[in-house]
């Protein structure tokens, strides 16, 4: 099943190693110069983009971002040497942000053996290596240290994964973010590798680029001169590297182009959530999971941030629990929401090690999540899977056998095993992510209205009294988002969920991982074991009953009969209301203008089909990010660097298909289209 409807599987680049120098067999052309790489990248692209002066004339005094997008990964040389460079001429204050494509990239064996090449970049190399996403296609984002450049693989066909960053598709360019700085136009020579260079690429270059983003690259080809000339680039001949006699380099002139961008129109360009202005301050509504990583990132951002919490404390609802399980469950289907749980678990591992390896502030233990099939059906699922990620090591199947040895109790089926998963403290979660001196916290606050008075967001409380104001506000307070007129229509759902605690004494057996079956059961915490949870549609209430505890003590039975002493009680437990969609997706984005939606794409509801060309209008500067269910540790990482993005107008982390499976308007949308409104 290795074909592009599997969402695991991408054909890795296939080399044939010359005098140690790795040679794509495909495409007939060498990875970087046989005589000198690294020299040949400095000259091509660092010094053709001018990067050491620029990047020494940046403001220190204020924080920003500098973005790089380059066409051709190979082997990271490029951002390696970058990124060596950043460190010696970048202020602190400032983040590199470097985009790539790579339509076959090269495995974790090969890319390793390519940096022998570089003893200098060695320790660079070490950190991009051990942060490698797996060869799975999609956007992957990574955080490379403290003050590390962010780095976005997009592996696939960069046809496709280019123009997936770009958010208005049509004749609405300017509604559109333009985030990239200066280009590395890399991959193999025009001649070897034509697929590649299509007027789609110079397309996607005109739409992404900054005034005065400047390009760099080794070919002189005349099909790309034509193609950035035509797009409002300058360009201009210059001396090549060593024996090349040419290559180019220029900038984007911001001018009229010769011809419009060609990019594939969007039936309808509603998705266009980007800030109306420079933002300074953001008020988040909700100190849970969804608000304190929402502020963490827009804090890491330089924004100045209110987090308001009703309770005395945050993460003490539905986020409060004492062991989240960081897991998700997968299909072979390559829908939106796998796509989404998926790279969000894959992100969400890359977040939290990282913030491991640099603080002991957060409760937990990566100790492995051990899946195991809930019906028939799902171990259906599983036997399909097991042939569609036979090679991929962020994962393993494993039988009854191997199940019982990695878990410690007594399993009876087979399941997947996350070796570099485990259990978190969500409370521990939202307080390690809120200590940050650009985050004020106010307790005991209940965020009553939100009222935009044109230049900035007031937050009223009681008694009609302001608490807080920003230049943006974003609603993260789970259900109670639909106490307010600009979110009150989104269709929530509550789902009780229920947990219970047993004494160590009555602990026959221990479990070593977090095992996840119709229920979970987590390694002992303070002395206690912690089962769970029940899902409960039809009860809103938040009390803990006895009824709750025996059905979890049920399903525990099913799973593993003996690892509790005969006769065992739960001894307390923890009930809350989950937030959830009607679709399960979490729902991130701009709020939109309701009225304007309705009346802007109102023939969608004679014709669902109808192409309409009108950009959504939304809110002003009013965000959302709420229905994350019972996965919230694993998808609001991902779900908080996609709202930054937004609020900062910078590149997102996921393409523009998923940021529309996940943005609120979606329901308006589907509402009109099925003649609801």
């Amino acid at each position: 099943m290795n074909d592009h409807n599997n969402p695991y599987y991408l054909q890795p680049a296939e080399l044939d190693w010359q005098d140690g120098v790795p040679c794509a067999s495909d495409f007939g052309d060498v990875y970087f110069s046989r005589d000198d790489g690294s020299a040949e990248s400095r000259y091509v692209f660092l010094d053709g983009n001018q990067l050491a002066e620029r990047w020494r004339a940046l403001d220190a005094n204020k924080p920003g971002r500098f973005t790089i997008c380059e066409t051709g990964f190979g082997t990271g040389l490029n951002f390696l040497l970058a990124w060596q460079l950043w460190q010696q001429c970048a202020p602190d204050s400032w983040t590199l942000h470097y985009i790539s494509c790579e339509k076959h990239p090269l495995n974790s064996g090969d890319l390793a053996k390519a940096h022998q090449h570089w003893p200098s970049l060695a320790s660079l190399a070490a950190i991009l290596q051990h942060n490698y996403p797996p060869l799975i296609p999609g956007h992957h984002r990574r955080s490379l240290g403290e003050r590390g450049p962010h780095i976005d693989l997009l592996f696939g066909d960069i046809a496709d994964t280019l123009p997936a960053l770009i958010d208005s598709i049509g004749s609405h360019p300017d509604s559109s973010p333009r985030p990239v700085d200066a280009w590395f136009l890399d991959g193999f020579a025009p001649s070897a590798n034509p697929g590649m260079w299509q007027a789609s690429l110079f397309d996607a270059m005109a739409r992404l680029s900054k005034p005065n983003a400047s390009f760099a690259t080794f070919t002189a080809a005349g099909i790309v001169k034509r193609g950035l000339r035509e797009r409002g680039f300058t360009v201009t001949k210059t001396k090549g590297f060593g024996r090349k006699r040419d290559m180019l380099v220029g900038h984007f002139s911001a001018a009229q182009p010769d011809t419009e961008p060609a990019l594939p129109p969007s039936r309808l360009p509603w998705h266009q959530p980007a800030a109306t202005a420079s933002e300074h301050s953001v008020v988040v509504v909700g100190a849970g999971l969804a608000g304190c990583t929402t502020a963490r990132a827009l804090a890491e951002r330089g924004l100045r941030v209110t987090l308001i919490e009703r309770r005395a404390n945050p993460a003490e609802e539905a986020s409060g629990n004492p062991q989240g399980m960081l897991y998700t469950k997968l299909s072979p289907e390559p829908g939106l929401l796998n796509v989404f749980t998926l790279h969000s678990f894959l992100y969400a591992l890359h977040h939290y090690h990282r913030i491991a390896s640099n603080s002991d502030a957060i409760d937990g233990e990566f100790c492995g999540v051990l899946q195991l099939a809930s019906s028939p059906r799902e171990a259906a699922l599983f036997k399909r899977l097991q042939q569609q990620l036979a090679e991929h090591h962020w994962l393993q199947f494993v039988d009854r056998d191997r199940a019982s040895a990695l878990s410690g109790i007594d399993i009876r089926q087979d399941g997947i095993f996350y070796p570099a998963a485990g259990w978190l403290s969500p409370p521990s979660v939202c307080k390690e992510r809120i200590a940050h001196p650009n985050i004020e916290l106010l307790t005991n606050s209940e965020a009553l209205s939100l009222l935009d008075h044109g230049d900035h967001w007031q937050i009223i409380g009681s008694g009609q009294h302001p608490i807080a104001e920003g230049d943006a506000v974003v609603i993260a307070n789970s259900h109670d988002a639909t106490q307010f007129s600009q979110s009150a229509f989104l269709p929530l759902r509550k789902i009780r969920g229920q947990i219970s605690y047993f004494r160590q004494q009555d602990v026959q057996t221990s479990p070593r991982c977090v095992v996840c079956h119709k229920g979970y059961v987590a390694p002992e915490h303070k002395q206690q074991l912690c089962i769970g949870a029940s899902f409960d549609l039809h009860n809103a209430n938040s009390e803990v009953t006895a009824e709750d505890h025996a059905n979890n003590l049920n399903t525990l039975a099913g799973l593993s009969p003996n690892l509790l002493k005969p006769g065992s009680e739960a001894i307390g437990g923890r009930a809350a209301l989950r937030c959830a969609s009607p679709d399960y997706a979490p729902i991130v984005g701009a709020l939109p203008d309701i009225e304007a939606f309705d009346n802007d794409y109102a023939a969608l509801r004679k014709d669902a089909r109808r192409a309409i060309d009108q950009p959504g209008r939304y809110v002003r500067n009013c965000y959302v990010n709420v229905a994350h269910g019972s996965r919230g540790l694993t998808s609001t990482p991902l779900a908080a660097e996609l709202l930054a993005a937004y609020l900062c107008n910078e590149s997102r982390p996921l393409p523009k298909q998923l940021c529309e499976s996940l943005s609120p308007a979606r329901f308006i949308i589907r509402d009109l289209m099925r003649s609801k409104r």
